[in-house]
């Protein structure tokens, strides 16, 4: 039995239709006839147009757009191997050619460091990754540079002519590929999940009664494809600044420094700024004394009272027994000061601010001016290279204020070394102490020393880590500014910047380069907001602060109110150290202020006039002001012929009007440093061993301390070694 057709069914628009039904349902079958009959080459097109955007604009679901970090070190080694062979060619060419293109990659790999690490790296597509890579481990990406610059020139020496030397240099640019590689890799985890979309993502209903800074978070920051996968908040309250919670992260594979290094990040995933997203360990408490490590405090601020000004109000101190502190500002979360810390059990401290023009320096600066003078047992000395221009306050209100005069900064410097070694003296021959307790009959010396970097250079450094080592013990601290964090701030001694920042560092906001320079402060000050007086602390919270600020008749205001009370000169035998390092300067400073002032005047009448104002004698008073309020120089007291003794740390130059050279030298120096300088001036040229024997016998110290003094000296520029081991004698 024949099977029967099974009837043929039609679409609305088909043409098989009559032409009634058709033109009911609005379509001409005339014209639906032609086009039936026409060939369709736009089918072959489309198909076309669809495989090139899938190949060029992936999907956010595709493998090739979650596997992007896993690919991209391919695609680096892939464009490196592109330029090795380019390179190889133009290298090939001649000798010149070969040298100008190995010049080039060095160049270049130095430029793409730098390039990294601007915004528009960020930003663009094909550098995103290697950018923020730059920032999270610098010091890896500086080593994958210089490994591809390294295969680059050996390419381009090299020159490989046959496929077995092409063969091996290929093999050996992999194996750095792969080894290098594995940290970006291990960094960059393939996902267990694809990551939903955002639509999607935030589609999925909350769980009940969830916060939504939790659903933020859960959603563009702990899930699979954000930068804490894993993590999750806990314990979310209201707080007057904004809300605080605990952080969870993940054991093992996070930790409180991968939290803060993705807080651009999370402030973008929240809708804040990173100044406003504060990330802590949990304090210790007596039912908790020792917290998880994975588990952090975490505040958002959401109020913007970093935005809010802090007044700048009397009382600036915060005293607890022999610690001193000074209140710089407010937290951003609005918990707490953040603190100076000035005096400490037998110690004074120094300390360094790091800001770039238009931060708020000045206006820190003047606050801790003000702490210094409420204390009242503090003498303000101030240096600055700009004549005043950086606090004219501080400037008009300082006990010996110094402007821009070369000579009369090294005339201080000396002075401050005899301060603390007559102090040193007075602690061990009077005070049988070893430290400083301040005393309105014996003031502490806080030397701001503004633009540091101008002041301090390669033939000072020593003296002025001097300074700020051995002064903790003597009552004499340093504040130094600058816009610069780098070794030039201290003249290129890292052992200067160590003993000043060992007591204090504040960062506002700075250049990105410098910020990376600045090791003490966990978080980084380039990212702070652009608004004066935002600064970090390495003293205290891991939390921006406003430093406290007031308009400058206030400022002065309260400077005045403080100095009624503060002591106005320094103890006999500081004043008498003082003035015999810096020449007589010293007690000097009024006369020589008043000089000033009257050379100042005639020299504004000279340009009023139209003529050029008359040079300064040769044997015209230093330039130096002084605090017009103080009364005048005191007289310098007798000293006590017991302290002149041949334990003499530089007091001797009071017992005499003249002295051999090799005294003076001798002065300037004690313990084993000037045993040392005893058996060269006695011996001329000796050796190690000889100095070494000599010097043990006599202060009864350890080899290694002897070469300590040895090092000392020749840094200082004292003593010099021989060519050829052949000992050592006093410099010329």
């Amino acid at each position: 039995m024949a099977r029967k057709p099974k009837p043929k069914t039609t679409a609305p628009g088909d043409v098989s239709l009559p032409p009634g039904v058709l033109a009911a349902l609005g379509q001409d079958p005339v014209k639906k006839e032609k086009e039936g009959r026409r060939f369709k080459s736009e089918g072959a097109v489309a198909v076309v147009r669809r495989v090139l955007a899938a190949a060029l604009r992936p999907g956010p679901d595709s493998i090739r757009r979650v596997l992007a970090a896993q690919f991209y070190p391919w695609k680096v080694g892939a464009t490196i191997l592109a330029a090795g062979v380019v390179a190889s060619q133009i290298a090939a060419i001649s000798t010149t050619h070969a040298l100008a293109t190995a010049i080039a990659t060095g160049a270049g790999t130095w430029a793409a460091l730098r390039l990294l690490r601007t915004v528009a790296a960020r930003r663009h597509q094909a550098t995103r990754l290697a950018s923020e890579w730059a920032e999270v481990d610098p010091a890896h990406a500086r080593v994958c540079a210089g490994a591809a610059g390294v295969w680059l020139i050996a390419i381009i020496l090299i020159q490989p002519a046959s496929f077995a030397a092409w063969w091996w240099s290929g093999l050996i640019g992999l194996l750095a590929l792969l080894a290098l590689g594995s940290r970006f890799w291990a960094h960059h985890r393939v996902p267990r999940a694809i990551p939903a979309p955002e639509d999607q993502a935030a589609a999925a209903p909350p769980p009940p009664g969830e916060h939504p800074i939790a659903r933020k978070w859960r959603t563009r920051i702990g899930q699979s494809g954000g930068c804490l996968p894993g993590s999750r908040l806990s314990d979310i309250t209201a707080q007057p600044y904004g809300v605080h919670g605990r952080l969870h992260l993940v054991g093992g594979r996070q930790s409180i420094h991968s939290a803060r290094n993705a807080i651009s990040l999370i402030a973008t995933a929240l809708g804040v700024s990173e100044a406003d997203v504060l990330i802590e360990p949990v304090e210790p408490t007596e039912d908790n004394p020792k917290p998880d490590s994975a588990i952090l405090d975490i505040k958002i601020v959401t109020t913007g009272q970093i935005s809010q000004p802090v007044p700048l109000e009397a009382g600036r101190l915060v005293i607890d027994g022999d610690e001193v502190r000074i209140r710089m500002g407010r937290y951003a979360d609005g918990d707490g000061d953040a603190l100076y810390k000035m005096y400490t059990t037998d110690s004074m401290w120094s300390g360094f601010v790091a800001g770039s023009t238009g931060s708020g320096k000045s206006g820190l600066i003047d606050a801790l001016a003000l702490g210094a003078w409420e204390h009242g047992a503090t003498i303000v000395i101030y240096l600055d290279p700009k004549n005043g221009g950086s606090s004219p306050r501080i400037f008009d209100r300082a006990h010996w204020a110094i402007p821009n005069d070369p000579p009369t900064w090294d005339a201080l410097l000396a002075g401050l070394i005899e301060l603390v070694e007559a102090r040193g003296l007075e602690n061990s021959a009077r005070l049988k102490t070893s430290g400083f307790a301040p005393s309105r009959e014996r003031p502490g010396v806080l030397v701001i020393v503004d633009e540091c970097h101008a002041v301090i250079n390669a033939q000072n450094a020593y003296l002025w880590g001097r300074v700020a080592r051995e002064g903790r013990a003597a009552g004499v601290a340093l504040i130094m500014a600058s816009q610069i964090y780098s070794l030039d701030s201290f003249g290129g001694d890292d052992a200067v910047r160590a003993n000043v920042t060992a007591g204090n560092t504040i960062a506002l906001r700075v250049s990105r380069n410098q910020s990376s320079m600045i090791a003490d402060i966990a978080l980084d000050p380039s990212v702070l907001p652009k608004i004066p007086g935002v600064a970090l602390s390495a003293e205290g919270r891991d939390v921006a602060f406003r430093a406290a600020w007031a308009p400058h008749e206030v400022t002065a205001a309260l400077m005045d109110a403080a100095l009624q009370r503060a002591v106005t000169e320094l103890d006999p035998i500081a004043a008498g150290a003082l003035d015999a390092g810096s020449g007589g300067l010293y007690s000097r400073r009024h006369e020589i202020a008043a000089q000033q002032i009257a050379d100042a005047e005639e020299r504004l009448r000279s340009y009023e006039a139209g003529r050029a104002p008359a040079a300064r004698p040769a044997g015209a008073p230093q330039i130096a002001l002084a605090n017009q309020g103080v009364a005048p120089s005191i007289e310098i007291p007798e000293i006590d012929p017991d302290l002149l003794t041949d334990r003499d740390l530089g007091l001797g130059i009071l017992a005499a009007a003249t002295r051999d050279p090799h005294e003076e030298l001798l002065a300037r120096w004690s313990g084993p440093a000037r045993a040392v300088l005893s058996a060269l001036i006695e011996g001329g040229t000796l050796r190690r061993g000889q100095i070494e024997e000599r010097v043990m016998g006599a202060e009864q110290c350890s080899r290694a301390t002897v070469s300590r003094a040895l090092d000392d000296l020749a840094e200082a520029g004292v003593i010099q070694a021989l060519p050829g081991r052949r000992g050592w004698q006093l410099a010329a």
